[in-house]
């Protein structure tokens, strides 16, 4: 699979902590089906461990080294989004500085070796991290995060630097993420928001933005995981972790590079056979975006053709767009599999219904047409000289009052129907507003899928955002 020394392919899986695991979801996450053995023919790894981050995203206690609340230097607003995170998640946290007594009326601590209590998780707000590592793990803390730049993204010396670190921390027994990585995973997530929500792996912060910007939409995120350089921690732990958590209805990924191949593609089966979808932006397509990736992050791309077929092969559902991963990863978290093959489209437009059929067509989707006597059926509410055999074209009038509804039921009737596709490709009050409604009641009271494609190039409607 894709390796992490050349981007090419390899047989071995160099940090694979290898145990067997289940293929069925439970409690005993980590037993394996007795007929199965742990390696393959070639003797590598069948099944990764799942990384028990339980206590990295929830921590009990937060050191904070090179804490400040000096106004005007960066380390300040670092750590003051960390107090605040802290008190959310319900962790102690103590600022570590060797010459200030207190930081924001926290009393510190000069080093390490003085914490009051073992920490799950240390920050390290400091331009080298090499010399903690060792007293960290004198402390017995679990995780650590380095923010800290100027690794493996800046070339040779950067990266024999974060080979150092990178050796120190499989020495220590303690998990590391970064380095050159940011706060996201300390992030605020809305707590209002209920149902299978979204589990983020960004191996460039930013990217994530528009899927964490969901929340304003309603869509729940449960995690983010901002990988960075990936000295140890990498996107395939994470991606078992996710795959594990009950809570998690799809997982979200932007990725530059597989640290390695093997794992990734595990992690990937696991989810797969958890059920649970992954989709992917995955860069390096190009020459230049590989060149960019290796100079970001400091990821060797590999080669696309490759990547490309092992995501299909193991399920992940590769897309170009940040905008195809919000809608996709939405979608496919909050729905569950159809129970038909028949994808019906239904507009209010002859013109958007073929544009639709068009594009479902070419994406692989089925449209059949509809019996003779459901199109009887629906010709009671939508005149005669419209087409409703599939795509179903109403004309417009009929989504403005009761006959709306019932065009929608009858169409979720049909057993040949699993999905329903409705574009309003631009809202047009008060039709759009009450055709929003009746499919909002309609999927409430039904197992099959209702998806809608609202088309604004605005999305503040109310009926966007609040129906």
């Amino acid at each position: 699979m894709l390796g992490s020394t050349h981007g090419t392919l390899t047989t071995d899986s160099r940090r694979a902590r290898v145990i067997a695991c289940g293929e069925q979801p439970g409690p005993a996450v980590h037993g394996r089906p007795a007929e199965v053995d742990d390696l393959d023919v070639g003797g590598r790894p069948l099944y990764t461990d799942v990384p028990d981050l339980d206590r990295f995203f929830r921590p009990e206690s937060v050191a904070v080294i090179g804490a400040s609340d000096t106004e005007g230097r960066p380390n300040t607003g670092v750590t003051r989004q960390l107090i605040d995170w802290a008190d959310r998640v319900g962790a102690r946290l103590h600022p570590v500085h060797p010459t200030r007594p207190a930081v924001f009326g926290i009393p510190c601590v000069a080093a390490v070796s003085e914490l009051p209590e073992q920490v799950d998780l240390a920050v390290l707000l400091v331009a080298d991290p090499l010399p903690l590592i060792e007293q960290l793990a004198e402390a017995k803390v679990k995780f650590a995060v380095v923010f800290a730049s100027g690794f493996a993204e800046t070339g040779e010396e950067g990266a024999a630097a974060q080979e150092r670190l990178a050796a120190a921390v499989a020495q220590s027994g303690m998990r590391l993420l970064g380095p050159n990585t940011n706060l996201n995973a300390f992030s605020s997530f809305r707590d209002d928001l209920d149902g299978p929500g979204i589990a983020l792996i960004t191996q460039s912060g930013h990217q994530g933005r528009p899927v964490y910007a969901l929340q304003e939409l309603g869509i729940r995120l449960t995690h983010w995981a901002p990988t960075g350089n990936e000295a140890d921690l990498e996107s395939a732990d994470f991606l078992s972790y996710f795959a594990e958590r009950p809570e998690v209805g799809a997982i979200a990924c932007y990725l530059e590079g597989l640290k390695d191949g093997r794992s990734f593609l595990l992690a990937a089966d696991r989810a797969a056979r958890r059920k649970v979808p992954v989709v992917a932006v995955k860069v390096g397509r190009t020459e230049t975006g590989a060149r960019t990736a290796a100079s970001h992050t400091g990821k060797l791309t590999g080669a696309d053709a490759v990547v490309d077929a092992a995501m299909r092969q193991y399920g992940v559902i590769r897309v170009d767009g940040l905008d195809e991963l919000q809608d996709t990863a939405t979608l496919l978290a909050r729905a569950r599999p159809p129970r038909a093959e028949g994808v019906v489209v239904y507009s209010i437009s002859g013109g958007t219904g073929a544009h639709f059929a068009d594009l479902a067509t070419e994406a692989g989707l089925r449209l059949p047409p509809l019996s003779d006597a459901k199109q009887a059926e629906l010709h009671q509410w939508i005149p005669e000289f419209l087409n409703v055999a599939n795509p179903v074209d109403n004309g417009g009038h009929p989504v403005g009052d009761w006959r709306g509804r019932k065009i929608i039921d009858a169409i979720l009737a049909d057993p040949s129907v699993g999905v329903l596709i409705c574009p309003v490709t631009g809202p047009f009050p008060p039709l759009s507003d009450r055709l929003v409604q009746d499919l909002v009641d309609a999927a409430e009271q039904t197992d099959k899928l209702v998806c809608v494609v609202w088309g604004s190039p605005v999305g503040t409607e109310p009926a966007y955002r609040e129906v």
